[in-house]
């Protein structure tokens, strides 16, 4: 069953803008990927979603760039958007199904992936395909949702986790770091976004509750709008309290082969 319906996408594209399921927009791709040069570079983008960060990439980063999904309705989104940006020609996608990428070893220069990695159960099997098809020196620059230290024992964060009707694994960044090394990845580093999106998540909510109401309801419903709410005060307060911590991961594959 696809986690992603339109009605979803239409609601979450109303919050965060055309082509972004996650939050943002294109200043957030660009930190992910700041410091790397990609011009020209062919780039695989892990769950691409509706292909906002892949457009970016192109435009503003002078990228190629292959997009892969597990749901088609979001690859089909992706691909009418770059058409309407101008890119559709630099950008290929593919469907793909949970498991190795269908990709041979060293065919990227880098690989991107924003918050996407948070429905995957098996890091590490995920971080040991990214290194297999990344280029000696390639990087991997992406964004994920990551759990705070004490996450356990937030009551604001288990409260979200109640209520939210996804697929999530999370992990702290701690835990991800040693799981990425241990996958083979040199010079990883963390990055902690949680006071960036604490903030950002309190302009989403009062957007939410005040302008976006009706355009929301328009959508979806009254129920699926009320439903909603309650999930995104409690993503609100989940960020607030810590139990829920936006991260930027970095790691290079530094090995010849």
């Amino acid at each position: 069953m696809a986690q992603y319906g339109e009605e979803f996408i239409d609601r979450l594209h109303l919050v965060w803008g055309p082509g972004f399921l996650s939050p943002g927009g294109a200043r957030e791709v660009a930190r992910i990927a700041s410091g790397l040069d990609l011009n020209n570079a062919l780039v695989l983008d892990i769950g691409c979603g509706t292909g906002g960060p892949a457009i970016v990439l192109v435009r503003d980063l002078g990228t190629r760039v292959i997009c892969v999904d597990v749901e088609q309705q979001l690859l089909d989104r992706a691909s009418a958007l770059a058409n309407e940006a101008g890119v559709g020609d630099q950008i290929e996608y593919r469907l793909v199904t949970p498991g190795p990428l269908p990709f041979e070893d060293d065919s990227f220069d880098a690989v991107f992936s924003k918050d996407a990695l948070i429905h995957i159960r098996d890091k590490k099997a995920l971080y040991a395909e990214i290194l297999r098809v990344l280029k000696p020196g390639g990087a991997f620059a992406a964004s994920d949702c990551l759990s705070g230290e004490n996450a356990a024992d937030d009551k604001a964060f288990q409260h979200y986790l109640s209520l939210v009707n996804l697929d999530f694994t999370m992990a702290t960044a701690a835990q991800t770091a040693e799981v990425m090394r241990q996958a083979g990845f040199e010079h990883v580093r963390t990055n902690d976004r949680n006071a960036w999106y604490t903030e950002l998540s309190r302009q989403e909510l009062a957007q939410v509750e005040g302008p976006l109401r009706d355009r929301i309801i328009e959508v979806s419903s009254i129920e699926t709008y009320e439903l909603w709410l309650a999930v995104r005060r409690a993503l609100a307060a989940a960020t607030n309290s810590g139990g829920l911590r936006p991260t930027h991961l970095r790691g290079y594959n530094a090995k010849d082969r």
